[in-house]
C-alpha cells in the first residue's frame, strides 16, 4: 500500500530532476481506489480519468484533455485502455508528476478483456479469445525498469533518484520568436517548426502572435479545435492586450478565409492531408507550419517526407527550425520515454538502402507473430504513420487486437518495405442485415459491405465476402518500383478464393485514384460533403469475383448517372484532374445521339452558338466521359468547367488564362471540333 512518506520522497525526487514517472497500482479495485485516496493527500489537484460512478469523468473526445497541464493524472485502465487517450493524457503532466494506472493484477487483466477491446472487434465475427495488446502491454510493463509498479499483496518499491537539472524555461522558444519576428519582415515569408510533445511549440506559437499583432498585424491560426490550442492562447494573453485577439480558422475554411490576414499559423500540420497544405503555400500570404514529431497528434514522420521535400523544393524564402529541449519536463522524461515504448509513439525509419537485384517477398504476417517481434511491430506502425494523416494511436490497438483484421508486408533481407492492412467484411444476415438495409443499424468493421449493399438496396449482397483495404503504404525511399503494386496483388492472389469483393475508401485526389484504376478497381461512390479535415470527397472503389461483376456493372451505372448530376451541383469545385481521372474509370454507352451529333458539330464549325449545342454536348458527355481523356488539355478543362460543372464563362476564362470571350469562344469550337472526332458515328 502507499504511504505518504513514499510518495512525498518520489515527488520530491521527480520535481529536483524535473521528471515524470509512470506509476502502476495492480490489485483489485477497491484496494486501488484506496490509494487514489492517499495520493490526493500529496496531489489534492489531480485529474482521474474513469467511468467508475465515484468518478464518471471520462471524456468522448481527446480535444477535451488537450492544452490542459496537471500535476498528476490517474487514469483508470478499468474503464477501458484506449491508446489515444492514453498518450494525449500523459502529454499534460508537468514536471514532478505522475501519470498513475489503475489496473487490476496482471494475471487477471491478462486473461480478460477490457472494456474498449470492443471497439476493436467486427461484427458478426468471431471475438479474438484474449486482447494481445494487453498481452504486450504487461510484458512490456514487467520489462521497464523506469516504472513503479506497486501490487496489492508486494511491498513498495524502491524510490529512483534522479540528477538534480537546472531551469532554462523559454530561453530556447523566445530565442526561436526573436529569429522569426525578423524573417516574418520579409515579403510572404513562410516558416516550418517541427517539435516532440512538451517542446514548447504552443508557448512559440503564442510568443510569436503576440509580437507580430502587437505590431498592428492581423494573425489567426488553423486547427482542427480550437480547444488544442489553449496553451497558444495562454501565452497570446499574457503578452497582449484585451483589444486585439488571434482568430481561429478550421481546416475547411483556411483557402477562403486565410487571405483576410497578415500572417496564418497552421498548427499541427501533420494532421492536414499534403494536398490542401500545398494550396496552402499558393496563398499570396505570410504562413507558418507547426506539428508535433511524434505522438497523437498525427502523422509527424509522414509530413517530414511528403511536405517538406514539396516545401524546399518551391519556396526559397523558408525558415525550418525544431524545438528539442524539453520545456515542461527535462530530457530522458521516464515517462515519456515509457509511453513511446508502450504505444509505438517513437516508431521511425531511415533512408533505406535497397539492393534491387535481390528478391522482395510478399506474405501475410500474423498478429501473434507482431507482439512477438516489437522491431517488426514498429516498422510497420512508421511506415502506416507515414502514408496517412488520419492514422493514430488507436491504430495500434486494431492492428493487434482486430479480430477482422489481416496484415500484409513487403520485405527484403529483413527490412520492411511496404505494408497493408486488410479488413474482412461482411457475410451479414437476417435479422442484421435486414436492419441495415432499413438504416437502422449500421454495425461496426462492416463500411465497404454496407456501402456497397445500401448503394442497390440489395440485401443479399450484405451475405457476400468483402476484403477491405485500410491503410496501404509503401516506404518513401523505395517508391516508384511498383512495390505498392505488387503487394496489393499479394492480397488479391491469397484473398480472392475467399472473398467476392475487394475495395477501398480513401480521399479522392487525382494520384491517388489513378493509382487504383490502374489496379482495375471501379469507382462506386464519391461521398456529396467534403471531409472537414481533408477538403476531400470520400471515395469508394471496388473489385467483384466473376460471380458479382453484374452487380459492379450496375454499381459503376448507378454511380455515372449521380456523378455527371452532381458536376454541377456537389461536385463543382472539384478539380478538372480529378474529374478527368474519374471519368476514364465511367462506362461508356452504346446509345446514340444522331441529332446532337449534328448540333455539335454544326457549332464546330460556326454554324451555330454555344448556347445553342451546350446540351447537345453535355448529353454527349453523359453518355461517354472517358472520351475525354482523347482531347487536348485545354479543351478537356473547358467541356469539365463549362458544360459540366456549370461555372460561369468569366471563371473559367480566368481559369485557364483565356484574354477574353473571343478566345474562349474560339477554344470552345476547337474543344467542339476534336469531341466531334472521338466520338462514335460523328
Amino acid at each position: 500500500m502507499l504511504t505518504n512518506t513514499w510518495l512525498n520522497q518520489l515527488h520530491q525526487s521527480l520535481l529536483t530532476s524535473k521528471h515524470r514517472q509512470l506509476l502502476v497500482l495492480s490489485g483489485c479495485e477497491h484496494w486501488c481506489w484506496q490509494q487514489v485516496d492517499i495520493l490526493k493527500t500529496v496531489y489534492p489537484d489531480l485529474l482521474t480519468l474513469s467511468n467508475h460512478p465515484s468518478v464518471n469523468f471520462w471524456p468522448e473526445h481527446n480535444h477535451q484533455l488537450l492544452g490542459q497541464e496537471y500535476s498528476t493524472v490517474v487514469f483508470d485502465v478499468n474503464s477501458g485502455l484506449m491508446p489515444d487517450k492514453l498518450a494525449t493524457v500523459a502529454g499534460t503532466v508537468k514536471a514532478g508528476g505522475l501519470l498513475v494506472l489503475l489496473m487490476p493484477n496482471f494475471e487477471s487483466y491478462a486473461k480478460q478483456a477490457d472494456p474498449a477491446f470492443a471497439r476493436f472487434q467486427s461484427a458478426n465475427k468471431p471475438h479474438q479469445p484474449i486482447s494481445l495488446f494487453q498481452t504486450r502491454l504487461i510484458s512490456l510493463l514487467k520489462n521497464n525498469e523506469q516504472t513503479l509498479i506497486v501490487s496489492e499483496h508486494h511491498a513498495l518499491s524502491t524510490i529512483p533518484m534522479y540528477a538534480a537539472t537546472e531551469s532554462t524555461q523559454y530561453q530556447e522558444q523566445q530565442n526561436l520568436v526573436t529569429d522569426l519576428s525578423k524573417f516574418l519582415t520579409k515579403r510572404r515569408a513562410i516558416f516550418l517548426l517541427t517539435a516532440d510533445r512538451g517542446r514548447g511549440k504552443s508557448a512559440t506559437l503564442g510568443m510569436l502572435a503576440a509580437n507580430h499583432v502587437s505590431q498592428g498585424k492581423r494573425v489567426a491560426i488553423c486547427v482542427h479545435h480550437k480547444q488544442t490550442v489553449a496553451t497558444v492562447y495562454k501565452h497570446f494573453e499574457q503578452l497582449t492586450n484585451d483589444d486585439v485577439k488571434l482568430d481561429f480558422i478550421a481546416p475547411d475554411a483556411l483557402l477562403n478565409q486565410a487571405t483576410n490576414y497578415d500572417l496564418v499559423l497552421i498548427d499541427e500540420a501533420a494532421t492536414l492531408p499534403v494536398s490542401l497544405l500545398k494550396k496552402a503555400l499558393d496563398l499570396p500570404i505570410k504562413l507558418g507550419f507547426a506539428t508535433t514529431l511524434h505522438g497523437y497528434e498525427g502523422t509527424g514522420r509522414g509530413f517530414n517526407l511528403r511536405f517538406i521535400p514539396h516545401l524546399k523544393a518551391t519556396r526559397n524564402n523558408c525558415f525550418i527550425a525544431e524545438l528539442s529541449t524539453p520545456m515542461r519536463y527535462a530530457e530522458n522524461d521516464p515517462l515519456e520515454d515509457t509511453i513511446n515504448q508502450l504505444l509505438v509513439l517513437d516508431a521511425d525509419f531511415k533512408q533505406l538502402n535497397i539492393n534491387r537485384q535481390d528478391d522482395i517477398a510478399f506474405y501475410a504476417i500474423s498478429q501473434q507473430q507482431l507482439i512477438n517481434d516489437n522491431a517488426l511491430l514498429k516498422q510497420i506502425f512508421a511506415i502506416l504513420v507515414m502514408a496517412h494523416y488520419q492514422t493514430s494511436v488507436n491504430d495500434l490497438r486494431h492492428i493487434l487486437d482486430g479480430n477482422n483484421l489481416k496484415v500484409f508486408v513487403a520485405e527484403q533481407n529483413g527490412i520492411l518495405l511496404a505494408a497493408a492492412l486488410v479488413a474482412l467484411e461482411g457475410e451479414l444476415t437476417d435479422p442484421l442485415a435486414s436492419q441495415i438495409i432499413a438504416g437502422e443499424r449500421r454495425p461496426q468493421g462492416n463500411m465497404l459491405a454496407q456501402s456497397t449493399a445500401c448503394l442497390l438496396g440489395e440485401q443479399h449482397l450484405l451475405a457476400a465476402r468483402y476484403a477491405r483495404i485500410v491503410r496501404i503504404a509503401v516506404n518513401p525511399y523505395c517508391q516508384g518500383d511498383n512495390i505498392g503494386t505488387q503487394l496489393l496483388n499479394t492480397i488479391e492472389k491469397t484473398l480472392s478464393p475467399d472473398v467476392d469483393f475487394i475495395g477501398a475508401s480513401f480521399g479522392a485526389e487525382a494520384q491517388l485514384c489513378n493509382f487504383w484504376f490502374k489496379q482495375n478497381y471501379h469507382i462506386i461512390k464519391l461521398g456529396a460533403k467534403q471531409d472537414k479535415a481533408s477538403g476531400e470527397h470520400s471515395c469508394l472503389v471496388i473489385k467483384a469475383s466473376n460471380v458479382y461483376l453484374d452487380q459492379q456493372t450496375l454499381l459503376k451505372s448507378h454511380f455515372k448517372q449521380q456523378f455527371l448530376f452532381e458536376l454541377a451541383r456537389s461536385f463543382s469545385h472539384l478539380q478538372s484532374e480529378l474529374v478527368l481521372g474519374i471519368s476514364a474509370n465511367l462506362i461508356s454507352s452504346n446509345q446514340q445521339y444522331t441529332s446532337s451529333n449534328n448540333l455539335v458539330k454544326r457549332f464546330s464549325e460556326g454554324q451555330i452558338s454555344f448556347d445553342q449545342a451546350r446540351f447537345a454536348l453535355a448529353q454527349q458527355v453523359y453518355v461517354n466521359p472517358c472520351l475525354l481523356n482523347k482531347l487536348e488539355s485545354i479543351s478537356r478543362k473547358l467541356i469539365i468547367k463549362l458544360v459540366l460543372q456549370n461555372m460561369p464563362e468569366t471563371k473559367v476564362t480566368e481559369a485557364l488564362a483565356l484574354t477574353g470571350k473571343k478566345q474562349l469562344n474560339s477554344a470552345l469550337k476547337q474543344a467542339a471540333y476534336e469531341w466531334c472526332n472521338h466520338y462514335p458515328n460523328h
